[in-house]
């Protein structure tokens, strides 16, 4: 079982700008290395995903995944931030952890996200929605 140390040693230039909070551990991951950090959380740390958050920033969107340790406490909390806010594209992790599945979902719906590689892309909340919504929570709808 890695900690903190040993994971910033074993992931070393793919995480950028870290954030060391007590118990969290926030950094910046390019989107072709998503899928190694996530692999080295999930499958050799044994974090699992607490949950996924998107913010709409001034520089582009940002996706904030949660991946607690539960034997020591420690969130890892990877984050892909893409600029072009009129297509924004980044790697699903639902092949590597099957319940990233709908919440990667949510944000595709709400915010406007391709998630390449998801297995259901399709809509989840707003499926039947009278409005006919599109990215709601984006302050730049780009629809």
């Amino acid at each position: 079982m890695a900690d903190c140390k040993e994971f910033l040693e074993a992931m070393g230039n793919k995480i950028h700008k870290t954030i060391d909070k007590k118990g969290r551990l926030y950094f910046e991951v390019n989107n072709d290395d998503l899928h190694e950090v996530v692999k080295f959380l999930f499958h050799k740390m044994g974090c699992r995903l607490s949950t996924a958050t998107a913010t709409e920033m001034y520089h582009g969107i940002e996706v904030l995944y949660h991946f607690s340790h539960d034997a020591t406490g420690q969130y890892y909390c990877p984050r892909v931030v893409m600029t072009n806010l009129q297509k924004p594209v980044m790697n699903s992790i639902t092949p590597i952890i099957r319940g990233a599945e709908w919440i990667e979902r949510e944000m595709a719906e709400f915010w406007g996200i391709e998630f390449i590689g998801h297995p259901r892309p399709e809509r989840l909340l707003s499926k039947d929605h009278p409005q006919g919504l599109d990215k709601p929570l984006r302050f730049r709808r780009m629809s």
